[in-house]
């Protein structure tokens, strides 16, 4: 049986563990996989784009938001915002005449003034959690044994077998580790280097 979907990710854990007594802890171990996926992956299939207008000084960061990628004011040309600490953005606060600095205060983007153009921000999202209605998302599209030792491990571990904790924990994260090496090759492609004759 193919590891396409949340009731056959459910299924493939109760059939790898030979327990049929997990019974609701099966969304924990789903969730707290979820959590270390998105603790440990950056990579570009998380990627996801927002625009926003910039007409306010605060403005909320995205609801599913891990990391910052890039901010532009969408000017032309358009120009990068830079990031400065919070104690730099208070401290030069009465300097700016112009949008050009940004900082992150608690789960708000702070921007140094405020402009009529919008701003576009490149982040890293959450990757969208399998559960009844959501039953499918790119991790277990493209890497369904990720996502499955994940889950043992958290299964083990719940049972007290250290043994196979460590053993699907080993498994997820070398699979963790190719997912990186993947969108590295997939992002910059193989290095170029000349043979000599």
């Amino acid at each position: 049986m193919a590891i396409d979907s949340y009731s056959a990710l459910r299924t493939a854990i109760i059939t790898w563990t030979h327990r049929q007594d997990l019974g609701a802890a099966i969304d924990d171990f789903i969730d707290l996989t979820e959590n270390r996926l998105n603790r440990d992956l950056r990579v570009s299939q998380m990627e996801v784009r927002a625009t926003a207008p910039a007409d306010s000084e605060y403005l909320a960061l995205p609801t599913d938001f891990l990391a910052i990628r890039n901010i532009q004011l969408n000017t032309s040309p358009v120009q990068e915002l830079v990031y400065v600490t919070p104690a730099e953005m208070d401290r030069l606060a009465q300097t700016f005449q112009s949008l050009n600095r940004y900082t992150i205060v608690g789960d708000e983007i702070q921007l140094n003034t405020t402009s009529s153009s919008s701003i576009e921000i490149s982040y890293y999202a959450k990757i969208p959690a399998l559960d009844d209605t959501n039953t499918t998302n790119w991790v277990i599209d493209t890497h369904p044994d990720v996502y499955l030792y994940g889950c043992l491990a958290e299964a083990f571990s719940y049972v007290q077998n250290d043994e196979q904790a460590m053993k699907y924990m080993n498994l997820f994260i070398d699979g963790i580790n190719q997912i990186k090496r993947l969108d590295r090759d997939r992002r910059y492609g193989q290095s170029m280097w000349v043979r000599l004759a």
